[in-house]
């Protein structure tokens, strides 16, 4: 009988330890189901993307992380995205899905492929772009906080996340970029910046800091140029503060 009770009250834990995690939106693995979440969260991040990045006419590429978690697959896990049409103002016109989707086998990570085109409402305001995993037998979406992946895409410009995060901590923040390359953030270094890649067809993503010297230091060799003319390049021309880029070399 004491076993008896032992048992009920562990199956009465046992679910309401389960119930607690539904509520707060954590994630019940089970064996059989391999669950699928994005790498950004969507409540606190979106993926912004900019015509003004990319050449004139160019369609912009975009790739979006996931991670695989549940069921450790021995062979390629395939799946599909689609629209969330609640969370969506982008015309279907003006982007492409991938038909599949695949994270390689005993791999716990992967990347989606998603293309964007421009139109000129863009010009004007950002439209949404929201996208969810497609469930079935095998596959689920993972956790509920992760289970879309929202992309704002407009052809206006705007400090990107990789120059605007705090690489420090909470005590001591600071930019990365910031301190070591580029200098304070300003439109019109930005643009001066885009320029600089545009010229090789390079699209900065702020993962690779070996383009980010580089291309900090064409920059910093621009505004050198300027500099023999004679002339004096402004972070902003109504408050005459001069351009700085920070990187050595």
């Amino acid at each position: 009988m004491k076993g008896l009770t032992l048992y009920i009250i562990g199956i009465l834990l046992v679910s309401s330890f389960l119930a607690s995690c539904e509520e707060k939106g954590l994630l019940v693995n089970a064996n059989n189901v391999s669950y699928i979440s994005f790498e950004k969260n969507m409540m606190t991040d979106t993926t912004g993307v900019s015509f003004k990045f990319y050449n004139e006419g160019e369609d912009a590429t975009i790739y979006l992380g996931v991670t695989v978690s549940g069921k450790v697959q021995d062979k390629d896990l395939e799946f599909t995205i689609s629209v969330d049409p609640s969370r969506t103002t982008l015309p279907a016109s003006q982007y492409e899905l991938p038909q599949r989707c695949v994270v390689k086998a005993g791999v716990l990570t992967g990347e989606i492929p998603v293309t964007l085109k421009y139109y000129n409402k863009l010009d004007e305001e950002a439209q949404l772009l929201t996208l969810k995993v497609d469930e079935n037998g095998e596959v689920s979406q993972g956790i509920s906080a992760y289970t879309r992946a929202i992309i704002s895409v407009s052809n206006l410009l705007f400090a990107p996340e990789w120059w605007t995060r705090n690489d420090g901590d909470v005590d001591k923040p600071y930019n990365n970029v910031e301190e070591w390359y580029l200098g304070i953030y300003s439109e019109k270094k930005y643009l001066m910046f885009l320029d600089e890649l545009k010229k090789d067809g390079v699209v900065f993503d702020g993962k690779d800091i070996t383009v980010l010297r580089k291309y900090s230091l064409r920059l910093k060799n621009t505004l050198k140029d300027y500099e023999e003319r004679g002339e004096t390049v402004y972070e902003d021309d109504d408050k005459k503060i001069p351009m700085v880029v920070k990187v050595a070399g």
